[in-house]
């Protein structure tokens, strides 16, 4: 008597999930991209907006692909506030179901009011790994927040390792393609400059001057992307001093 491959309802969902990538980058005419397993993530997990972060220098993180306006805020927010779903998943290496309505306000006090506010009130966040270590977290924002079905955890683990797939082959889209994506990594681009900015002037490694970075834009209520304008442009200083504020000037003119 033949066994029972219990894996093979997994393979068969994994084949179901790439065909629907494929055939939205085909519709496209573009190679599969992070672009095609967050849009699909959106369409299996019932998903306001879909979120793949990924990790980058020192172990923080920035989104790698986000579907619309609202998980564009709100993957900002964890950021800047260093607290929420993915936030967790990433330092635990597990997946994580956060209830923002239920317990979110104790699990994470700044976060989720925020996302409330703005009709997130469910979030699924799946890790995104290579062999041993966690390279990212892709979370699905949903408008309840009814417990996923055993369904949806599988799909969700399953599109997270397609994001690293993807994420590995990094074939861009062609400018223009998609430009709302475009100006998400624009503004993440200016963070990082700005990151760089900030090492060089408080002569610390990138991973500190980031943290200066986002807690300036905590303290200031202000976007991140807006506090790294103001470096740029020379109308922010951070001194070597890490308990001195920021200088304000008014440019290099």
């Amino acid at each position: 008597m033949t066994g029972v491959d219990s894996r093979q309802p997994d393979r068969d969902r994994r084949a179901w999930l790439w065909d629907r990538i494929s055939r939205l980058a085909e519709a496209e005419g573009v190679p599969s991209g992070v672009r095609h397993v967050s849009l699909t993530a959106a369409a299996v997990l019932s998903a306001t907006d879909v979120v793949v972060y990924q990790v980058v220098d020192g172990g923080r993180c920035e989104p790698a692909h986000v579907t619309g306006p609202v998980g564009d805020w709100l993957s900002e927010a964890e950021i800047t506030f260093g607290e929420g779903p993915a936030m967790d998943c990433l330092r635990q290496e597990c997946p994580v179901v956060g209830d923002l309505a239920a317990f979110g306000g104790v699990r994470w006090p700044v976060f989720a009011p925020f996302a409330l506010m703005r009709g997130v009130t469910g979030i699924l966040a799946f890790p995104v790994v290579m062999g041993a270590v966690v390279v990212g977290c892709l979370e699905a924002l949903r408008p309840t927040a009814e417990p996923p079905t055993p369904r949806e955890v599988v799909d969700g683990l399953l599109l997270a390792d397609a994001a690293m797939l993807v994420l590995l082959r990094a074939e861009p889209l062609p400018p223009g393609a998609d430009p709302f994506s475009d100006a998400v990594e624009a503004r993440w681009a200016t963070v990082q400059r700005a990151v760089g900015v900030v090492s060089a002037q408080a002569d610390s490694d990138l991973t500190t001057a980031f943290v200066r970075v986002r807690a300036h834009a905590y303290r200031t209520g202000r976007r991140l992307a807006d506090v790294a304008a103001d470096v740029l442009a020379r109308r922010l200083r951070f001194p070597a001093d890490p308990d001195e504020e920021p200088h304000t000037g008014h440019g290099p003119g």
